[in-house]
């Protein structure tokens, strides 16, 4: 049996909203981008700032480090600077004293975005040259010839809707801070390290002051 099934199945597993809040717990929600593509021109923050229970709003201008969660290629901004690459991408986020004051607060922002053409299908992309990297090719024997005499053939498309790591795990994380500008991470994340790394290089902190905690 896996480690954590017992637990799981139980009942007895603690998740991050199983925890005990703090009488100072502040929570966060992000105010989201509703294009998928476009110029930021303005964003006016001054209905958010003034809603009930927000405590702080931060945006891309807020983070003394560098504005970059991506794993590998440094292409991923924690805040939309500039652009917006996709709808839903954070623009801000508020900290508030209660999870619907949060959510709420972040709807009130007044978004000036420039619409720009959106690749929303592989096939927009290609046509437009738009690549995620630059073009690999994998082979084993000669497709080609193989092709050529085939008896048989067939052609046609295949369209899906899945993403990948999409549906994969909640999006949950209570960050405590500790003496001398230290921080604790509880995270849903199969990379510990990789958070660990970021955070640090976000807040300008050494690596060794971010502590990351995954349960399960």
């Amino acid at each position: 049996p896996h480690d954590s099934a017992e637990a799981h199945v139980s009942g007895g597993a603690l998740y991050a909203d199983d925890l005990a809040e703090a009488s100072d717990l502040l929570h966060l929600a992000f105010g989201q981008s509703p294009v998928a593509h476009g110029t930021i021109r303005a964003i006016d923050l001054s209905a958010v700032r003034a809603a009930p229970g927000v405590v702080a709003v931060f945006t891309a201008a807020d983070i003394p480090g560098h504005n970059d969660v991506s794993p590998v290629a440094g292409d991923d901004r924690l805040f939309a600077d500039g652009e917006v690459v996709c709808v839903g991408q954070a623009l801000f986020v508020v900290a508030a004293t209660s999870a619907t004051a949060a959510r709420r607060a972040a709807r009130l922002a007044t978004l000036d975005i420039k619409q720009r053409p959106a690749f929303v299908t592989i096939a927009q992309a290609r046509e437009a040259g738009s690549l995620i990297e630059a073009t690999q090719r994998m082979a084993r024997g000669d497709a080609d010839a193989a092709l050529e005499r085939a008896p048989h053939r067939l052609t046609g498309s295949l369209e899906l809707g899945g993403q990948e790591h999409f549906y994969l795990e909640g999006q949950v994380a209570l960050a405590t801070p500790g003496e001398d500008g230290q921080v604790h991470i509880l995270s849903s994340t199969q990379h510990p390290s990789e958070v660990q790394h970021l955070v640090a290089e976000m807040l300008e902190i050494s690596h060794a002051d971010v502590t990351v905690e995954v349960r399960r």
